[in-house]
């Protein structure tokens, strides 16, 4: 009995442990797996997953004016699109006719009256950034009236922003293309995928290049990194210059 009870804490000792595996909670999401974030960006900006193919971000003066520009045109995006779905659903002339609509005004007039009103509001908006880092709405930064400005929401924000920005880009190209709005253009796409696409369109062959080509470029930087370990090339690009020398 002792013998048998000795031998099974001996197979009890020599037991092999099970192999544990755990993933950084800290591991960093990158533009694409495996890619490698250039020096400039070290994780610390909201929203940034290392992806500056044109090193905007090398001149740490302008780094955050752009992501304030980045956030201006997002938002400018996001207004532009709920306002093109919109239009196009309830059957309102399309969004690239409004400049030939009349108006109360005249088109001089109004792009006068814009003009003036859009000075003010930029003046106010670049001043107030120059004393806080960030923009807001005349004298008032952070413009934050609903206490809506936590982390999570802020990233929303700009991914959003983001989303917004291709969709109009996009909105823009299938009206040159086809003539039509985005509703238009979904429905007659639901209606036979396999014939009503951006492949069987005018654009066809230049869209399967550019796929090619994006598809491809992952590659391409994967090998540029392995022949060049270590290295960094950045390319001089006028914008990395600090603003006192443009």
């Amino acid at each position: 009995m002792a013998t048998m009870m000795m031998r099974s804490r001996v197979a009890a000792g020599v037991r092999p442990a099970r192999a544990t595996v755990r993933v950084s909670a800290s591991a960093r999401p990158m533009w694409y797996p495996g890619a490698t974030a250039p020096k400039h960006l070290d994780g610390t900006m909201l929203g940034e997953y290392g992806f500056d193919p044109l090193r905007l971000g090398t001149n740490p003066e302008q780094l955050k004016w752009f992501r304030e520009a980045e956030l201006t045109n997002g938002r400018w995006a996001m207004a532009a699109v709920a306002g093109i779905l919109f239009t196009d659903a309830v059957g309102l002339p399309k969004f690239w006719l409004a400049g030939a609509e009349q108006y109360a005004l005249d088109t001089p007039t109004l792009a006068l009256i814009e003009l003036a009103v859009f000075a003010v509001l930029e003046a106010k908006r670049y001043d107030i950034y120059k004393k806080t880092g960030e923009c807001g709405l005349l004298s008032f930064a952070p413009f934050d009236p609903l206490g809506m400005r936590s982390p999570e929401m802020k990233l929303r924000e700009l991914k959003n922003g983001r989303l917004a920005m291709l969709a109009f880009v996009g909105f823009c190209s299938q009206a040159a293309v086809t003539g039509k709005g985005p509703i238009d253009c979904l429905t007659t796409h639901l209606a036979d995928p396999g014939h009503n696409n951006i492949y069987t369109s005018s654009v066809g062959p230049e869209t399967c290049v550019t796929v090619a080509v994006l598809c491809v470029l992952p590659m391409i930087i994967e090998a540029t990194k392995t022949l060049n370990p270590g290295k960094e090339s950045v390319p001089y690009f006028p914008w990395n210059e600090p603003w006192s020398k443009v």
